[in-house]
């Protein structure tokens, strides 16, 4: 599946803005289990390798970034059937999964509050609230086909969102906290 979204990173005050000027019809938590491989081949090729669990189903999922560096992403995803979250995944496995020879051990997780709600016929708007290794953060996601309604785009600039930078995934996000606290960089 072929995924177009808008991310943009907000602040505790936008994500309060927003939570009370849309009526989110679907709220969930949801965790991923992030998998990396020692050689970074999977984070070369621009994929991601995780656990997905909601509501106690966990589906492996595979996400093939197609453009880096924009607040527009583009990522092929695949997902796959699982009973639980492996601590690893045999470079067979992974093979399997990603087309790539490695293996990937699990890194740790990352935990969103989603709340989403369908703008219009093809617009979705995700409103998410992340807390991984002692740190939470917040954005907005807005997944579509076709076009973003102005008035959207005119609502959320009155709120201060801007879709300018470079979108950062919750994985990339979580491999550099990772990295500080490893480091003691906190």
């Amino acid at each position: 599946m072929l995924e177009t979204e808008f991310k943009a990173m907000l602040t505790e005050e936008q994500f309060n803005a927003l939570r009370s000027m849309f009526d989110w019809y679907h709220v969930i938590e949801q965790t991923n289990s992030y998998y990396a491989d020692s050689s970074m081949l999977l984070k070369q090729h621009g994929i991601t390798l995780r656990v997905r669990t909601i509501d106690g189903l966990s589906r492996i999922q595979v996400k093939v970034h197609k453009n880096a560096d924009s607040p527009l992403q583009i990522c092929e995803e695949n997902e796959f059937e699982t009973d639980a979250i492996p601590e690893s995944f045999t470079a067979e496995e992974t093979e399997k999964l990603t087309g790539l020879h490695v293996q990937a051990s699990l890194l740790g997780s990352l935990t969103t509050h989603r709340y989403s709600l369908m703008y219009c016929d093809g617009v979705e708007i995700c409103l998410d609230k992340s807390d991984y290794l002692g740190k939470t953060d917040y954005e907005i996601e807005i997944e579509y086909t076709g076009e973003i309604p102005q008035e959207l785009k005119a609502k959320l600039a009155g709120a201060g969102i801007e879709f300018k930078a470079a979108a950062v995934g919750k994985m990339t996000r979580f491999m550099q906290r990772l990295n500080d606290v490893i480091h003691g960089a906190e």
